[in-house]
């Protein structure tokens, strides 16, 4: 992993011992969607997204479980200690929809970082976008080919290429891929805030605020206890 000057760190827009608390202290109104919510948005998606299917899949068949069986426990219940984590294992974090694979189509060539199991790498590559996804420790048998590699494979890249951080690990990776990427950077996860589940780290929000203009904000359907979106962001030369 490459070892950044502080007077490198400095010029990109941060230091890493003088962090803002500038984000600790919003409090937005909801980090986390409803259930009625997450239900309505998945029942509205596409379900040629195959994550989408599956969600609406396991809807139909715990609320089918419930009528039969009459149990008391709610269909929301059910789903956290049932199914949940399942899909997120099977899948990923963050849910794609039509409106976010699309605008991602028209932001291409895309580079991915800390990409897991590259879900949303796959469904890009379905749409006939042109993407890379990379991951320091590949899964066996991803959804899309995931290279190894860490924020140094930017250096292959130029400011041609959009950068996409989708639930970026807690740590320096996302923080330290913005100092070596000059172009648009698509981050997709939660804002700092009340119930914030600390992506990355402050220092990359703190960069994304001084280095970059916020473009584009589209809203995902999110599991309960999350509050996810997709954040489009440009540079400020």
């Amino acid at each position: 992993m490459t070892d950044y000057p502080r007077d490198e760190i400095s010029e990109r827009g941060g230091d890493p011992e003088a962090i803002s608390d500038r984000y600790r202290d919003q409090q937005p109104e909801s980090i986390s969607v409803s259930w009625s919510d997450f239900v309505e948005t998945v029942r509205s998606e596409d379900y040629a997204i195959e994550y989408i299917a599956a969600i609406q899949d396991a809807l139909t068949r715990l609320e089918r479980r419930k009528r039969e069986r009459d149990t008391a426990m709610p269909v929301s219940a059910l789903w956290e200690t049932d199914v949940q984590q399942r899909l997120i294992a099977a899948y990923a974090f963050a849910i794609p929809t039509r409106e976010a694979l699309e605008y991602l189509h028209d932001r291409g060539p895309l580079v991915e970082l800390g990409a897991w199991k590259g879900y949303w790498a796959y469904e890009l590559d379905k749409r006939g976008v042109e993407v890379t996804a990379y991951d320091v420790d590949p899964v066996l048998d991803p959804w899309f080919p995931v290279e190894t590699g860490d924020q140094d494979a930017l250096l292959r890249y130029s400011e041609a290429e959009t950068l996409v951080l989708c639930w970026p690990p807690v740590g320096p990776m996302a923080y330290e891929a913005l100092l070596l990427h000059d172009g648009d950077v698509i981050y997709i996860g939660e804002r700092p805030g009340d119930g914030f589940k600390a992506f990355a780290d402050m220092r990359f929000f703190d960069v994304l605020n001084a280095r970059y203009e916020h473009i584009t904000q589209i809203d995902l359907p999110s599991h309960p206890g999350a509050k996810d979106d997709l954040h489009h962001y440009q540079p400020l030369y």
